[in-house]
């Protein structure tokens, strides 16, 4: 007892900081008694034909606890545990805490100990692992037939030196490369001959009608709603349609596409939307700018200057009068520099997509940095860990449960 046990120096009882914790614990204790007596009382009456009782292991918010119910032969599991939405021994609310775990934590493993460690569950790794993958196939098949996700924001404020702006619909798409066992790999062709890894596309929709102080597009907080696929991209295009057209394509005012220049990836937003404005990443354009000064100026100063100015132009005004530009002040080293006209061409092929300055005068965007963040926080963050090596479809699995619990509206 903290009131007869020993004190500190300053003469308060020396257990107390731990008593919110064991005060917890015994919390946890008494709700699973609690949780057994009602759960037992409620299956204990005798079915028909029923003739001895059965106890069984289920796990819930609060851990394991034992249920005894009324058991006959020939008749399965009790109609209350399909109530309860038992699976796999776990009930709904169990299973969305241990597959949250599993999915925001870094590891199965350390899913495993921030379950015991948060919420009193003791469940095994395998059977974590098993359990979220299955939840990850259900949601991987769920995307191909998606419902009606039209959205409102009535409790939207807007705040000083916010301008409104045409409501829009965008979507952004972008891959990104998870590392994959040889099994996945063996026929795959990379850059340097074999791949090591396996594309995972993603998708982001959202929508604004407010831009900030600086006329840049503020999306809706919860606006976004993602999706991923590792098929083929021509394969990926009807799914982006299908979760665009229950987003509200075609009654939207507008719709945006952002992408970072892959031709691939362009032509499959096309053919989703063709009524929507295209729009090619800044920053990659930037970095293709870049690079064309750097092979045409050796000097450093003269580089960073020559790019400051090109990417002004770029910013200010489009593609068009960057290229002029470049070509006006180095024709003779753009003529002997391949690599160059290469760098350059990337804008040269892209130049409708690249007005940058009208595209920010209509309030669009006019980079991907929601996508990019996407493929970071969805695949990334949990797949592309330092020694990991999946299977390509238990990687899609896992991104398509993350990409379901941060689509919630």
């Amino acid at each position: 007892m903290l009131e007869t046990g020993p004190c500190n120096e300053d003469g308060l009882p020396a257990g107390i900081k731990d008593l919110d914790r064991k005060l917890a614990e015994a919390a946890v204790c008494d709700v699973r008694a609690l949780l057994s007596e009602v759960l037992s009382y409620l299956v204990g009456a005798r079915i028909p034909g029923a003739h001895s009782y059965r106890s069984k292991q289920v796990l819930t918010c609060v851990g394991w606890i034992g249920v005894r119910y009324a058991y006959a032969r020939g008749v399965g599991a009790s109609a209350l545990f399909t109530a309860l939405g038992v699976i796999g021994k776990a009930t709904a609310a169990a299973r969305d805490r241990t597959i949250r775990c599993a999915a925001l934590c870094g590891s199965f493993a350390e899913g495993v100990g921030m379950l015991k460690r948060l919420c009193c569950m003791d469940i095994s790794t395998s059977k974590l692992r098993t359990a979220t993958l299955q939840y990850g196939q259900q949601c991987r098949i769920e995307q191909e037939a998606p419902r009606a996700d039209i959205r409102s924001y009535p409790e939207y404020q807007p705040k000083e030196g916010e301008t409104e702006t045409k409501r829009t619909l965008f979507c952004m798409l972008d891959g990104t490369g998870v590392p994959c066992t040889k099994t996945d790999t063996a026929e795959i062709k990379g850059k340097n001959g074999l791949a090591g890894t396996r594309q995972i596309r993603v998708a982001v929709f959202g929508e604004y009608q407010w831009l900030d102080k600086n006329n840049r597009p503020k999306s809706f907080d919860h606006s976004f709603s993602y999706i991923v696929s590792g098929d083929s991209i021509d394969q990926v295009a009807p799914l982006v349609r299908k979760h665009g057209l229950a987003r509200g394509y075609g009654t939207a005012p507008r719709m945006q596409c952002v992408a970072d220049g892959e031709e691939t990836l362009e032509k499959t937003l096309r053919n989703a939307f063709p009524d929507a404005i295209f729009t090619n990443d800044f920053i990659h354009a930037c970095d293709h700018l870049h690079a064309c000064c750097k092979l045409l100026e050796p000097d450093p100063n003269a580089l960073q200057k020559e790019y400051r100015f090109s990417k002004g132009l770029l910013y200010r005004l489009c593609a068009e009068s960057a290229i002029r530009r470049i070509e006006k002040m180095y024709p003779a080293v753009l003529d002997e520099t391949s690599e160059a006209h290469k760098e350059l061409d990337y804008l040269r092929k892209r130049k409708a997509n690249m007005c940058y300055g009208k595209l920010r005068k209509e309030g669009l965007f006019i980079a991907s940095g929601h996508v990019e963040a996407a493929a970071r926080v969805i695949v990334g963050r949990r797949c592309k860990q330092a020694g990991m090596h999946w299977r390509h479809d238990n990687a899609i699995f896992m991104s398509a449960i993350i990409a379901r619990m941060r689509s919630a509206a």
